[in-house]
């Protein structure tokens, strides 16, 4: 298979993802916060557009999806609690504040793919100081939160990988990055209903 056929399976997945998460949380399956997840798609689009100006090809589709997905789990939750009321937490104001620099950054830098890599470790940054939250309630509760749509989505974006011709740092960073992120943030919740046989039916 052609290395641009694997960024349209890589976004597949990833928007597969995505949209099974989108579903479960509509179902109450799973109760995550929208303002964090809001929070992911502002810092989402960030990475996206730092990906792009770095000229990161390979994960070009999975990271525009990967703005997508976070978007439309916010605009879900609200809905289906918008009688509930959010607030934000320190961190996701320190996120908004980082993420909005990094904005600023790759606005100035954006027409030149060297400097606009570093506006994307950046954002890759922001992003891992946002996911931090999750990693702690899945580690306090593996049951709060299903592994298999975290499974997929940091596999869709390993598929990247293979869409990877130009080997430099910009263009293995995303890919490892949501890669490992996703699998981390999964291997809690794996751990924690193998130890009380959970079905894995249920890990869905």
């Amino acid at each position: 298979m052609s290395a641009e056929s694997w960024t349209y399976v890589s976004a597949l997945v990833v928007a597969i993802s995505g949209a099974y998460y989108a579903i479960r949380a509509w179902q109450g399956h799973v109760d995550p916060n929208p303002v964090s997840w809001g929070v992911w798609a502002f810092v989402g689009v960030a990475l996206f557009l730092t990906a792009d100006s770095s000229e990161a090809g390979a994960v070009y589709w999975s990271a525009l999806i990967g703005a997508i997905n976070p978007t439309v789990i916010a605009a879900v939750i609200f809905f289906r609690s918008k009688n509930r009321t959010y607030s934000l937490q320190a961190h996701e104001k320190w996120c908004l504040i980082l993420a909005a620099m990094g904005y600023a950054f790759w606005f100035w830098v954006r027409n030149e793919p060297a400097a606009a890599s570093w506006s994307l470790y950046w954002m890759i940054f922001v992003d891992l100081f946002a996911v931090w939250p999750t990693l702690v309630q899945v580690l306090k509760d593996p049951l709060s939160d299903k592994p298999f749509p975290w499974i997929v989505f940091g596999i869709g974006y390993g598929l990247s990988g293979f869409a990877i011709e130009t080997h430099t740092v910009a263009n293995w960073a995303l890919t490892v990055y949501m890669l490992a992120g996703g699998l981390t943030i999964s291997l809690p919740m794996i751990i924690g209903r193998v130890r009380r046989g959970v079905p894995i039916v249920e890990w869905a």
